[in-house]
């Protein structure tokens, strides 16, 4: 019973969990609130207006997707180096600790790497932002279910159910069919599609197999569990 509870816990935030922001590291990995270089002047953000996603859009999302993933990933280096010179306490002719200056410099070449290829892309912070939050809407729920295996779990609840007195069957039946409804919600991606729309889910999915990895690489580079 408790593993059943479990499990309805689970499918019911994946099908029917509100829209929340999502944690910085991921947000700026998925391209959302991108710094822009001084020079540039920032956009603002209308999001009263349904957005239409294309794929030339979408297309060029993915690939804005994987530098900003690259800068990110040199930037770790970058800032794993200068950790390494700042613990050993050796001071600059300033009189400054070693590594702090390069630390600055890898932060701010990140955020120059990620507007270059934005600006690349021919995305505006608008597109990046709108497409940033479909994209990890989608996706996150896409791997959360795959995490979780609902699908294997209701199964092998009605196993189980099976297996008991009839009793014992027609007191399970109602949670187990709240649970075989709210998998269907989460395979159908429900709640997203009613943020988003279908045509903009739909397209996602197209490349769902590049956005998943994109998406992996960005929890393993915050030390995240990527499946």
């Amino acid at each position: 019973m408790r593993k059943l509870l479990w499990v309805l816990f689970a499918a019911g935030l994946l099908s029917g969990c509100k829209k929340e922001e999502a944690p910085a590291p991921a947000r700026q990995a998925a391209g959302e609130g991108t710094q822009e270089a001084p020079t540039e002047a920032p956009e603002a953000l209308d999001d009263s207006k349904p957005y239409a996603l294309t794929q030339a859009k979408l297309d060029a999302y993915v690939g804005y997707q994987r530098q900003v993933l690259d800068a990110y990933a040199a930037m770790a280096r970058e800032l794993q180096a200068a950790k390494v010179r700042l613990t050993a306490g050796t001071l600059d002719a300033q009189g400054r600790p070693v590594g702090m200056s390069e630390s600055m410099k890898a932060i701010e070449s990140k955020a120059e790497s990620e507007a270059k290829a934005r600006r690349e892309a021919g995305l505006s912070e608008d597109d990046v932002n709108r497409i940033g939050s479909l994209v990890m809407d989608v996706i996150t729920q896409r791997h959360m279910a795959a995490m979780l295996d609902l699908a294997g779990e209701l199964k092998k609840l009605e196993e189980m159910q099976a297996r008991l007195k009839p009793e014992q069957q027609k007191e399970l039946a109602p949670q187990i069919e709240v649970m075989r409804q709210r998998v269907a919600e989460t395979e159908k991606l429900v709640a997203v599609r009613k943020i988003h729309g279908d045509a903009n889910v739909d397209l996602v999915l197209s490349r769902e197999q590049d956005l998943m990895r994109n998406y992996q690489d960005m929890l393993r580079s915050f030390g995240g569990k990527a499946q």
